[in-house]
């Protein structure tokens, strides 16, 4: 049973009693009380419920930041897969080119097989066509050795082999062939092309240049004196005594030009070169000719006159360029360089053509 419901007790003799309006303000109370305790269920709900959001949005970025470390790496290996599929794809293209390579290196091999074969069996055929084959053999060797050695003398020579042959066969067939070995020989003759043992023999001899030529600051040989001033061959008291006076004057002079020189420099510093850096200059030289000579045998005859061009800027600048050894290098280089800018070297395409068509029967 509820408080309400008990009676009431009764007052007690004495006690004064209460109030009326106690009672409603005692329901006040209460109420305040249930109201604040139904308020602190509802903050710490909402407490409880800000954790969780906050434990949540923690987990999601959480989450976040590990979807972007995963599209990341991602990326990352997606351009490495990339980078690897180009690379793939330029080891087959380097592949694929390398196998045309060989293949048309064994297209090369085998035409060259079958030339062979058909050389083996033309063999056994009439003299006549064994007589063109031989001479088309040597004409080719002899162009491809003019070709390598730079001289026209190789294929003269096959020409002038080949046209006593023909001469003592007495064949009507190989008249034409004939007339185009006379033509090609007259061609090659006419024909200003550098022979490369002499240009390679001037080359030596401006190599051999090098060591002797006398550079800017040397003394000059007794050569380059005067030729009016020769010696009396009196010695100066006998000509003291004689009167000899112009003699002896003339005497002093030339002894004077032996010790004193004088010559125009166009750069100052050029004369206080030590002599390691003389050797230095003479290094210089022998390598712009030796560099030349290479070009020259490999063919490149652009590289030998920029090698040339540069000696000569050098010898210029460091070199008498009025002695006797100058004279000699600078008429080489000219030389060189004018054999260098001469025609082409001939071929025997008249010759080889005749054959040919020889050959096959027109």
């Amino acid at each position: 049973m509820n408080a309400q419901d008990s009676p009431s007790p009764a007052p007690e003799a004495g006690a004064s009693p209460e109030p009326q309006g106690a009672a409603p303000v005692a329901q006040a109370a209460g109420g305040d009380a249930g109201l604040k305790r139904v308020l602190g269920g509802l903050a710490l709900a909402s407490l409880v419920a800000l954790v969780a959001i906050v434990s949540l949005w923690q987990k999601l970025s959480n989450i976040q930041e590990a979807l972007a470390q995963q599209s990341a790496q991602a990326n990352q290996q997606s351009a490495e897969a990339l980078a690897m599929a180009k690379q793939a794809s330029s080891l087959a293209q380097d592949a694929s080119v390398k196998l045309a390579l060989a293949q048309t290196r064994l297209n090369e091999l085998s035409a060259q097989r079958s030339q062979v074969d058909e050389l083996l069996q033309s063999l056994t055929k009439a003299k006549d066509d064994n007589l063109v084959m031989e001479l088309d053999a040597v004409l080719r060797a002899a162009q491809q050795q003019a070709l390598l050695s730079g001289s026209v003398q190789p294929m003269l020579v096959a020409l002038s082999a080949a046209q006593q042959r023909i001469k003592r066969a007495n064949v009507p067939r190989l008249v034409p062939v004939a007339l185009s070995l006379e033509r090609d020989a007259q061609r090659i003759q006419q024909a200003k092309v550098m022979d490369l043992p002499v240009v390679l023999s001037q080359l030596d001899q401006l190599l051999a240049a090098t060591n002797q030529v006398s550079l800017l600051g040397d003394a000059l040989p007794p050569d380059g004196l005067a030729k009016s001033t020769k010696p009396s061959g009196l010695p100066w008291a006998d000509a003291v005594e004689k009167g000899l006076w112009s003699d002896l004057f003339k005497d002093m002079w030339r002894e004077l030009l032996t010790l004193v020189q004088i010559s125009k420099v166009d750069a100052g510093e050029v004369l206080l070169l030590s002599p390691d850096q003389r050797e230095l200059v003479r290094q210089q030289l022998r390598m712009h000719v030796l560099s030349a000579r290479l070009s020259i045998v490999a063919r490149q005859h652009e590289a030998a006159l920029r090698d040339l061009n540069q000696m000569r800027q050098l010898m210029q600048k460091h070199v008498h360029l009025k002695t006797t050894q100058a004279s000699t290098m600078v008429t080489l280089i000219d030389t060189v360089q004018q054999a260098l800018q001469g025609q082409a070297m001939p071929t025997l395409s008249d010759s080889l053509a005749a054959l040919a068509n020889l050959q096959a029967g027109r």
